[in-house]
């Protein structure tokens, strides 16, 4: 078997500073690395290899620097690697990058494809899947199982956001890694050494025979604008001198009044009021790829029905909802009430789970025939993947997990990204239509329902799909544990791995309901095995806003703080005076967790006790 592996070589994030003052990123002096999931998505394929036949080469592209990084790939395992680096694929999006690395991909011919799940400078999830829909196979994301089936093809446990999916899939096909994947590793001095003598192969865009202007800016169907940085903007009051009763008090105070602060600037929040509709007015219409959960419509179709009704009050168009399956008279009546004055079901032999190939055919079509000004599709494991490959089939630019949209003086949608661990926020904007965009989940504000409101049933049909693709054998719904709930809560407690050890987790509980908090936890709990991934925040996680986050035992690693940014107070307690998060909260108490938060609970229960 042939394992292609394709790597990024990225900066070190921790290690990037940020001139406020200039508004400029200062790379300078920061070192670089390979993304962490492409890290484990190598070390995989490695493991993988079961005889002398079986060959894993890594691929790259980027700058010639980028060498360093695929000598260390080598090191970990690769046989050998390959660098694709022109000065022509400079500003490449994710297309642009996927249709480059597709050249090399179509000139190697592997088995497998391995890409980690996102980079985490970008945050997109995009490229593996782009690259799987224009090579014409199947792909697998979020792969945190993945094996070799004996009668051919693989098998793989894909990670969603209320359980597990196993997925069998016939070869070629391409698999996105992410955690639990396969052991972390480092390579030592030897290997490192020993990596200098394999095979490395240097290509330019000549060599692959390509046309630059599918490539590079000129290609990328997608621009941005000047970012923003992100200026952090919590109050960093830490405690350290106090007994815990004693600063349990001063917080629980100074809360009450910062969260009266946040309400008199900003209202409730709660949901919009309802806004002007359009029904049968198609010309630059609003679509919204609906979503359905174990216990109905997902919140986040929701809140992209309450944007795609402000957005249609710009373009003076309807709001329609795309669901897959069959017509459901009751499910268009509750989509009619959130703010569609369309329903358009697809269905039919072609549509199978989200995430395969013959599904975003049929979307891809339903898209074509009508031509929407934009579709917003949920940055979960389902969105990501349909709308990439609804952007590579159909040569479109998508901009993934934004956290708002505006429209500028020209009538653009402007879609805001955030990247480099939430630090900066890029505006992008689409040279193509419609416009595509994963939205992140918890973050946007639905109108209110009117019971009273009807929507237009429209059925398509898709056709039947010929080529490969993925089956799920089995789906697994885990325990929620207020995963569900968790984008909507008011109130969060974070739990690290600051709190010692699992066998604390029931107190941590205990304290969390008795204040009416959900439970939240970050990357490295989950990975240690105490707490399900479904409610992990940050990177590779959700992203939360609740009016109060408590974070107990957290680090404050940027992986983790970028999923609560949109919280409204933070409050931390860590024994680590030093410790990071108490620069991402708002109030901090230096101490125990186990002697300081029973304290600031009760402390907290009549402050919070209206937002639980």
């Amino acid at each position: 078997m042939k394992i292609a592996v394709c790597v990024k070589y990225i900066p070190v994030l921790t290690q990037i500073k940020f001139d406020y003052e200039r508004k400029t990123i200062v790379r300078e002096g920061a070192p670089s690395e390979i993304s962490p999931f492409d890290v484990l998505g190598l070390v995989r394929a490695v493991e993988m290899k079961d005889g002398a036949g079986d060959e894993v080469v890594v691929i790259s592209m980027g700058p010639p620097n980028t060498r360093e990084g695929l000598l260390e790939c080598l090191a970990l395992g690769a046989d050998r690697a390959m660098l694709l680096t022109d000065r022509a694929l400079a500003g490449s999006d994710t297309l642009a990058t996927a249709r480059a690395l597709a050249l090399v991909l179509d000139r190697e011919k592997p088995d497998l494809i391995i890409c980690g799940r996102n980079s985490m400078d970008a945050e997109t999830g995009q490229v593996g899947p782009e690259i799987a829909e224009l090579m014409g196979i199947p792909h697998v994301s979020n792969a945190r199982k993945l094996e070799r089936r004996p009668g051919g093809g693989i098998r793989a446990e894909r990670v969603v956001d209320e359980g597990y999916q196993v997925i069998e899939s016939p070869l070629p096909a391409l698999v996105c890694a992410t955690e639990g994947i396969a052991p972390e590793m480092y390579a030592g001095p030897e290997e490192l050494e020993a990596a200098q003598e394999k095979p490395f192969e240097e290509l330019s865009c000549a060599d692959l025979q390509a046309d630059v202007s599918q490539l590079g800016a000129e290609g990328s169907p997608t621009c941005v604008q000047d970012i923003r940085l992100v200026e952090p903007a919590r109050l960093g009051v830490v405690i350290g001198e106090e007994s815990p009763a004693e600063a349990a008090a001063k917080v629980a105070e100074m809360l009450r009044d910062r969260l009266a602060e946040l309400d008199a600037a900003g209202g409730d929040g709660g949901s919009q009021s309802g806004s002007a509709r359009f029904p049968g007015q198609r010309e630059r219409s609003i679509w919204v790829a609906a979503e359905m959960a174990q216990g109905g419509l997902r919140q986040v179709t929701r809140e992209m029905l309450g944007k795609a009704r402000e957005l249609a009050s710009f373009t003076k168009s309807e709001a329609a909802a795309l669901v897959l399956g069959l017509a459901n008279d009751g499910l268009a009546r509750e989509l009619a009430a959130w703010g569609a004055d369309r329903v358009i079901f697809v269905d039919g032999p072609g549509v199978g789970p989200a995430c395969s190939a013959g599904t975003a055919g049929a979307v891809a079509a339903a898209i074509e025939a009508d031509m929407p000004y934009t579709v917003l599709f949920a940055s979960t494991a389902d969105g990501r993947d349909l709308a990439s490959r609804v952007a590579a089939r159909l040569g479109l630019g998508l901009t993934g997990d934004a956290i708002d949209l505006e429209v500028d003086a020209e009538g653009r949608l402007v879609q805001l990204k955030p990247a480099l661990g939430g630090n900066v926020v890029a505006p992008i904007l689409s040279k193509t239509l419609p416009n595509l965009v994963t939205l992140r989940p918890g973050l946007l504000t639905p109108v209110g329902p009117d019971p009273a409101a009807t929507a237009e049933i429209q059925v398509v049909e898709a056709p039947e799909f010929a080529g490969s693709d993925i089956t799920v054998v089995e789906e697994h719904v885990q325990e929620d544990l207020g995963a569900v709930e968790l984008t909507q809560a008011q109130v969060v407690l974070g739990a690290g791995m600051g709190i010692g050890g699992p066998e604390n987790l029931p107190e941590i509980r205990r304290l969390a309901e008795s204040m009416g908090a959900t439970l939240a936890t970050s990357r490295n709990v989950v990975h240690a095995g105490w707490l399900p991934h479904h409610i992990q925040v940050g990177i590779s996680g959700r992203t939360i806003a609740p009016k109060v986050y408590v974070a107990v035992g957290l680090r404050g690693a940027f992986n983790h703080t970028v999923g609560i940014q949109k919280a409204g107070v933070i409050l931390a307690i860590n024994r680590n005076k030093r410790a990071a998060i108490f620069k991402a909260a708002d109030f901090g108490i230096v101490g125990d967790w186990q002697e300081c938060l029973p304290p600031l609970v009760e402390a907290l229960k009549p402050v919070v006790a209206d937002l639980a």
